[in-house]
């Protein structure tokens, strides 16, 4: 399984996808960086609870006008709260740092950025070699065809593991020049939900910024881990890598959209792209459907993980090898 595993990376790294996953990571961040250094610089005199209570206020008039669909109502409701909780405490929220920065990014790119590079990383590592000629070579071998498909998995994971954790390290590496570095072990605040209009104190959680941020990643270490499992399915099913990889992209994006201008159509709490963003729920994010609990996401997308992995390898072990 060790040669297996090795031989997979290899192809990885050859065919320098994750070469480019890394470079488009450090181009974002830098950009990112450079705006948040800006943001920085700007706020040096400004009054931050006048900027915050016209923020309210704002959010406020819009809901008053009620020209948005349920789903961002709620997101507006939840975002009024959250920054009322601030002004009432004395609590500068928005105050860019290094550390900072690196906690939003579990939020941020956990939304679509991550998973769509998840996706390109995942979603030709088995229909790449019938495009270089090699399935039929790779079928054929005398190695049983499960422990072939599982290397390719456990090696996904792995890349899926390593982008993450170099997302973070890239995030933390630029902006810590530029940005003030301390802080980690500031409290933050998270978990704000509303309840029939009114903010549910205590669901509030105050925890140390380290501790914060180690838990949004887990989280989204868990749907990447779904993403590329779903990749691999799709990878398997498709022959052509720009079937596979197109496929897998429509999904994130379809999807993605779908639950945001569609919140009344509540089979959409179904689909996986709907849980993906795990640290924005745990932060208090209100989720695009009722009933979308921490909880029920993390099973949704093990009931998608489970069910792409099962179909992947019933296909791949019982494939015709000439078909």
């Amino acid at each position: 399984m060790l040669s297996l595993i090795r031989n997979e990376t290899l192809k990885i790294l050859r065919r320098k996808r994750f070469t480019i996953v890394m470079v488009i990571l450090t181009a974002i961040l830098v950009l990112v960086t450079y705006s948040q250094y800006r943001m920085l610089k700007n706020q040096h005199n400004r009054n931050w609870r006048a900027d915050i209570q016209q923020r309210v206020a704002s959010y406020q008039n819009t809901l008053r006008r009620g020209r948005i669909n349920g789903s961002w109502a709620r997101s507006m409701r939840a975002e009024i709260n959250r920054l009322q909780f601030y002004l009432d405490h004395d609590i500068e929220p928005d105050r860019p740092t290094a550390p900072i920065f690196v906690r939003t990014f579990a939020n941020v790119a956990g939304f679509l950025l991550l998973p769509l590079l998840i996706a390109t990383l995942g979603s030709d590592i088995v229909s790449a070699e019938h495009a270089e000629g090699t399935d039929k070579l790779l079928l054929t071998r005398p190695v049983r065809r499960w422990k072939v498909l599982t290397s390719k998995l456990i090696t996904l994971w792995i890349f899926t593991t390593l982008t993450l954790l170099c997302g973070a390290a890239l995030a933390w590496a630029i902006s810590a020049p530029v940005l003030p570095g301390g802080g980690w072990g500031a409290p933050i605040f998270s978990g704000f939900q509303i309840s029939e209009k009114a903010l549910k104190i205590d669901t509030v959680r105050q925890l140390p910024l380290w501790k914060d941020a180690l838990i949004a990643y887990g989280l989204e270490w868990y749907a990447l881990l779904t993403v590329a499992a779903i990749s691999l399915m799709l990878s398997v099913i498709f022959r052509s890598s720009a079937a596979s990889i197109g496929t897998m992209l429509a999904s994130l994006i379809g999807g993605t959209i779908l639950t945001r201008i569609s919140p009344d159509w509540t089979a959409g709490k179904y689909l996986f792209v709907s849980a993906l963003p795990l640290a924005d729920y745990y932060s208090g994010q209100a989720p695009p459907y009722d009933g979308m609990s921490i909880a029920f996401c993390i099973t949704l997308l093990g009931a998608w993980a489970a069910t792409a992995l099962v179909a992947a390898f019933l296909l791949f072990t019982t494939r015709d090898v000439f078909g």
